[in-house]
């Protein structure tokens, strides 16, 4: 590292000349300011033993309270170092935990205080710290492997969740991607099988855990994060109680404490976090690793390296050589359009008409989200039976016929019969507003109706997927409503999204077969989740048929239990055989944030 850091010594000193985004010509005196890395790395940079904090001078028996942590000081640091070489034995080094390096590759560099440098490391602190490692082991001790594994396996899926379809148990290896999974789930999945102050300290974790992920931070989101800091300290000692956990002097739980420091001083945190780098592991170690005879593995590596550089630059010249070629030959049919003249007009009309019948399934409405969905129909004309049969949706034709009753009354006169086929889609995608909190870009929402798929030869079976939604129930309500209120909002089950043969032209938008749920309304009090139930008119499904445009995005329900989840309960079957069910907000941290779809305000206790 010294090497590596040795010519900042005097570019900090004098400053280096640099050619600035403007254009201008200035003299800048680059700093060290963040250094990312792991617990073990920042003890060793620090000069500190594990047992202690690297960044300030807490004794290890109090880490596990929210008190003061004092940044430790270069200056003094670097004096106890120089005394103690020199054989003096001062007691602060003792006192705080220090190594004896004597020249630590920081000791020159100007300006650089190596402490405050230190960075949080959300994905080593919390998420397989403070969540995967403490949290979630506290939990499976009350509950029992079985029941945490049966509660998993019971979570209904939705597009972009991982379903643990045999538990959390048999899991020998924990991915970071696996981890944040859990972490969508893991409070409604608690709520009835732990004490309510024990749901509080799970709750105030994942708070905790999706605040500090936001790419923007504002005084409101910081509130938030001490707001779910204090509560989790507040209520830890359950733990203690219930004869869990002995103790909450833990590094990584410590480590939460200068989350608040960081932000104020460096920014958002998603720009220090170590799975930035770890990444880079697998492709710069571990596939160069595989790929030699794991004996002379540095050389092998070396190798390899080089091969795949030479192989990435010989890729980028051939790209680079294909893209020329084709805006030399796309020059040059333009050029023999020209010339050629009618013939070269009726080509490109040809193709203005293929890009206007693809915006065509891009449409916007009063409701400023889009939708996307397929431009070939994947199953054109089915029969009204095997829709019914195939998806469930036995009130179809009953909600058609009052949908075109009630918007369209001039097709009265050729209303659909039995008779009528519908082309069904798979899918739609919806797209979501952009939220600052979590990305630099739009993202889009996928709404399943597919049907079940037999097994077929060596074809696995297909389970069908109905995805539940978000939806507007009345939009006079909801073009009105406040920020932050879900009026004119409502949860449905999406069975079928089709559209209408061709003589019904009046319909602008494909159509989509929907089962309500209750209104909003209800909230639990220890989960502080929106709960909902199926809605029934005269004993039987409440179901009405909508345009897509009125879908806003995808809506995680999770089933309510007791102390003990049913055993008949399965992802496949738990929206049919529970009867309350959670809106879950860690579907997402744009669910969560309080600025995208639910527009929940942020955490609080």
């Amino acid at each position: 590292m010294k090497n590596i850091v040795n010519p900042l010594v005097e570019a900090g000193k004098v400053g280096v000349e640099m050619t600035c985004a403007d254009g201008w010509v200035r003299r800048v005196f680059p700093i060290v300011a963040a250094y990312v890395a792991d617990f073990p790395e920042q003890c060793l940079v620090a000069n500190v033993r594990e047992s202690y904090c690297p960044r300030g001078l807490i004794t290890p028996e109090n880490r596990g309270e929210p008190s003061g942590c004092l940044l430790r000081s270069v200056s003094e640091s670097l004096s106890i170092l120089d005394k103690h070489q020199r054989g003096e034995d001062p007691p602060e080094f003792h006192e705080r935990g220090m190594r004896p390096v004597y020249e630590p590759f920081w000791r020159d560099l100007p300006n650089c205080d190596i402490f405050a440098c230190m960075t949080p490391d959300i994905m080593h602190q919390l998420h397989k710290g403070v969540f995967k490692d403490h949290l979630v082991s506290w939990c499976t001790k009350l509950i029992g492997d079985s029941e945490m594994d049966r509660r998993f396996m019971a979570i209904t899926e939705v597009p972009g969740l991982r379903h643990f379809k045999k538990g959390i148990s048999h899991v020998s290896q924990w991915t970071n991607s696996e981890r944040k999974e859990m972490q969508k789930v893991f409070v409604a999945l608690l709520s009835g099988a732990v004490s309510a102050e024990v749901l509080k300290v799970v709750q105030a974790v994942i708070d905790f855990i999706y605040i500090a992920q936001f790419q923007q931070q504002t005084t409101q989101t910081l509130a938030a994060l001490r707001t779910a800091y204090d509560t989790f300290h507040r209520h830890k000692d359950v733990f203690i109680s219930l004869h869990v956990h002995e103790h909450f002097n833990i590094p990584k739980v410590h480590a939460m404490f200068h989350y608040f420091e960081a932000i104020e001083k460096k920014g958002a945190l998603d720009g220090y976090n170590t799975k930035l780098a770890e990444r880079l592991h697998i492709d710069f170690a571990k596939e160069g690793y595989r790929a030699g005879n794991h004996r002379d593995y540095i050389a092998n590596m070396t190798k390899w390296l080089q091969r795949q550089e030479a192989a990435n630059l010989r890729k980028d010249y051939l790209d680079w050589l294909h893209q020329e070629e084709a805006a030399a030959a796309s020059l040059k049919k333009k050029v023999g359009s020209c010339v050629d003249g009618p013939e070269g007009d009726e080509s490109d009309n040809e193709e203005n008409t293929i890009d206007k019948r693809q915006d065509l399934r891009f449409l916007p409405s009063k409701n400023p989200r889009l939708y996307r969905i397929a431009i070939k129909c994947p199953f054109p004309r089915m029969a009204l039976g095997v829709l019914e049969q195939a998806h469930g949706a036995c009130k179809f034709l009953p909600a058609l016929t009052a949908f075109l009753k009630l918007h369209f009354p001039q097709t009265t006169s050729s209303l659909p019969t039995r008779l009528t086929r519908y082309h069904i889609y798979k899918q739609l995608k919806m797209e979501q507003p952009w939220n600052r909190y979590v990305a630099s870009s739009v993202s889009f929402d996928k709404i399943r109706a597919t049907a079940a798929v037999p097994a077929h030869g060596r074809s696995w079976f297909v389970p069908q997927h109905l995805d539940t939604a978000i939806i507007i129930e009345d939009p006079s309500v909801y073009n009105t409503k406040l920020k932050g209120s879900l009026n004119g909002l409502r949860v449905g089950r999406v069975r079928v999204i089709f559209e209408l043969p061709a003589e019904y032209d009046c319909l602008s938008h494909p159509l989509a077969y929907v089962e309500w749920f209750t209104p909003f309304g209800r909230v639990e009090n220890n989960t502080r989740m929106l709960q909902v139930s199926r809605s029934t008119r005269n004993r039987k499904q409440n179901a009405d048929v909508v345009t897509v445009d009125r879908i806003l995005g995808a809506c995680h329900l999770v089933g309510k239990t007791g102390l003990e989840i049913d055993r008949s309960w399965g992802s496949e079957n738990v929206l049919e055989t529970a009867t309350v069910f959670f809106v879950n907000p860690y579907l997402t941290i744009d669910c969560f944030s309080g600025s995208g779809l639910y527009h929940l305000p942020l955490s609080s206790s």
